[in-house]
């Protein structure tokens, strides 16, 4: 019989619901002669800087790099 901790992990199908976010998106490409590292640099400050998260990369047949990055759009608050 198994334990009670894996009666409880494995008692049915687990559904993952994520909360409805929003996010903005930003692309941005270099070409196939941009250095590795300036290119990193880049992203880094932009993560860094302006909160923006890697979403997703492409490089494409003629070598040029998209990058699609992204950041949550955070409501405002109006006090009053």
């Amino acid at each position: 019989m198994p334990s009670t901790l894996a009666q409880i992990i494995y008692s049915g199908p687990m559904k993952r619901q994520r909360p409805a976010m929003t996010y903005e998106f930003r692309k941005v490409s270099f070409s196939r002669d941009t250095p590795r590292t300036v290119s990193l640099q880049e992203l880094n400050d932009e993560a860094e800087y302006g909160k923006w998260e890697l979403a997703r990369t492409r490089i494409s047949m003629g070598g040029t790099k998209t990058v699609w990055l992204r950041r949550k759009i955070m409501p405002l608050t109006l006090s009053s």
